[in-house]
């Protein structure tokens, strides 16, 4: 599913998810970047609940991230440019 541009994988930082990367996303697509924002694993729901009760992220590690974004990155079509913000980074 790659294209002309390529894509670019945007990795959010602790306790952020992909909408802190809504404003570039929408830029990148307009620019014809295919773009992949994905949380990390237990991440993907409302952040004002997960601050609250963080027992879904408990358990989370380097590790798991990691091997979360190597599993999409590897499942690309060619090699994506991958930016990160904070602990994402």
């Amino acid at each position: 599913m790659g294209n002309e541009k390529g894509t670019i994988v945007l990795i959010h930082g602790l306790w952020m998810t992909p909408l802190s990367w809504e404003h570039w996303t929408e830029r990148y697509r307009g620019e014809g970047y295919r773009v992949i924002a994905s949380a990390w694993p237990g991440m993907d729901g409302d952040i004002e609940q997960l601050r609250r009760d963080p027992s879904a992220i408990a358990t989370l590690g380097v590790t798991e991230i990691v091997e979360h974004y190597e599993n999409i990155i590897r499942g690309l079509d060619s090699p994506p440019v991958i930016m990160g913000h904070s602990f994402g980074g």
